[in-house]
């Protein structure tokens, strides 16, 4: 059996692996167009802020191990730039000496991954412009930060998404105090976004919201201008770009592959696409969504992982549970301040039909005479089913956000208000009040629903 494999980060690796583990003889092979995998993105922040020294920390398996231990022979800087299906034949750049050659297939994986987005009104080469997506954008950007003559004193930041908002911290380490964000919201819908705006005006970040970039200007090798559509202006040393990732299906469109209209790759639950012996997986595809009931584009690495996973036991013909979706769940942390969320915000669960409700509270992380902060927890549910629909967390140690677990479980376990009201939560003063706040949000809650 021949199982080519595009892309050796999470889900490709996780899917290789699956197969390798069952068929010991299988010729599988992986092709990743840059010179590293399975790392983590994740952790750039904490590289450009030095809290991780060694760039290296965040690569999980090199291509050594993989070929030496898993006997998965991986070809870096080897790009798939074309795919017939029909043949079942790729055309593959070899990078390092520019040549092309082609590769036949028995069963393809898809894992592509993501690439960073940009649009036209961004466009401006500067060699003080920065997009933080892969390991290579990781170094290129401290390395430039710790070069002494490049005397960065302001930054700004277009995109105010999970990666915008962890890199605020980054920059801090590095000495910039004069920092702004640009976006049209802090990734909260609701209330807790007050809580966002809070952490960053006490660390004197400017955030500028609801307004879009309009031009990009470089002033000189050493200043940028940007133009927002309100006709006012900034000036900054260093520009940051993230305003998303897309799915890096380019190679596929007009092929007959099924995709939503971003490219993402529409699946079955088991990873199967609509082409026979193609299968897919991770930040190229779309996701089933448990609680809008459709597929959507939710890029996050723990999806990642499991889809590969299953995606290569399947191939391998072994018995697996087909993958239920996600509920939606991130955490991430600004500054000081750790954030978390699951399921739909209020504006969806309105645009999906529900006369939902949703409530707000703040409460003790822990038991008050431990010298406790306060956190905060905001629910979504629909008053009439008594359905929980969806949740954020804001607080102050990475203890308070994790409760969001227990809250996404609730919303995969189709879990009403009352249910989560009895939930057998875990207390000790280090952990929790006696009433945990979760337990007094759904106490909160119920007193909203239809009887």
């Amino acid at each position: 059996m021949e199982i080519v494999v595009i892309g050796g980060n999470a889900a490709g690796l996780s899917a290789a692996s699956a197969i390798r583990r069952i068929h010991h003889d299988w010729q599988i092979d992986v092709y990743e167009k840059d010179q590293y995998i399975s790392f983590g993105s994740c952790g750039i922040p904490y590289y450009v802020s030095e809290t991780v020294e060694n760039l290296h920390s965040l690569i999980t398996l090199t291509p050594e191990i993989v070929e030496k231990k898993r006997k998965i022979p991986v070809h870096l800087m080897n790009e798939v730039i074309d795919v017939d299906f029909n043949s079942k034949t790729l055309t593959i750049l070899d990078k390092n000496t520019k040549s092309q050659y082609n590769r036949s297939y028995k069963i393809l994986i898809i894992a592509t991954g993501a690439h960073a987005t940009s649009s036209p009104e961004l466009n401006l080469e500067h060699e003080r412009i920065f997009f933080v997506h892969n390991l290579s954008h990781a170094e290129k950007l401290r390395t430039f930060l710790k070069t002494p003559n490049h005397k960065i004193q302001s930054v700004a930041i277009i995109g105010a998404g999970y990666i915008g908002l962890e890199m605020l911290e980054a920059y801090k380490a590095q000495g910039i105090n004069d920092i702004t964000i640009i976006g049209p919201r802090l990734v909260f819908r609701s209330q807790s976004q007050e809580y966002l705006l809070k952490e960053l005006k006490s660390h004197e970040i400017k955030a500028i919201l609801g307004k879009r970039v309009s031009q990009l200007e470089g002033l000189s090798k050493d200043r940028i201008k940007i133009y927002l559509d309100d006709h006012s202006s900034i000036e900054t040393d260093l520009l940051q770009i993230s305003i998303g990732v897309s799915p890096a299906t380019d190679i596929f469109m007009n092929k007959g592959l099924h995709m939503l209209s971003n490219g993402a790759i529409l699946t079955d639950e088991y990873m199967k696409t609509n082409i026979s012996d193609v299968y897919a997986a991770g930040d190229c595809i779309a996701s089933y969504h448990q609680i809008l009931k459709q597929h959507v584009y939710y890029p996050l690495a723990p999806a990642a992982n499991k889809q590969g996973r299953l995606a290569g036991s399947i191939i391998a013909g072994k018995e697996v549970s087909p993958y239920p979706g996600i509920v939606g769940t991130s955490i991430f942390k600004v500054l000081d301040l750790y954030c978390a969320r699951t399921g739909i915000s209020l504006e969806q669960a309105v645009e999906m039909g529900f006369d939902a409700e949703s409530i707000l509270i703040e409460n003790n992380e822990i038991a008050h005479y431990m010298g406790t902060k306060k956190m905060s927890v905001f629910l979504v549910f629909d008053p009439k089913s008594h359905l929980l629909l969806g949740a954020e967390i804001t607080a102050p140690t990475a203890l308070g956000a994790k409760k969001i677990d227990t809250l996404a479980t609730a919303l995969s376990a189709k879990m009403k208000i009352e249910d989560v009201q009895s939930l057998d939560l875990a207390y000790a003063p280090p952990f929790a009040p006696v009433w945990d706040p979760i337990l007094v949000a759904a106490n909160i809650a119920s007193k909203k629903l239809a009887k």
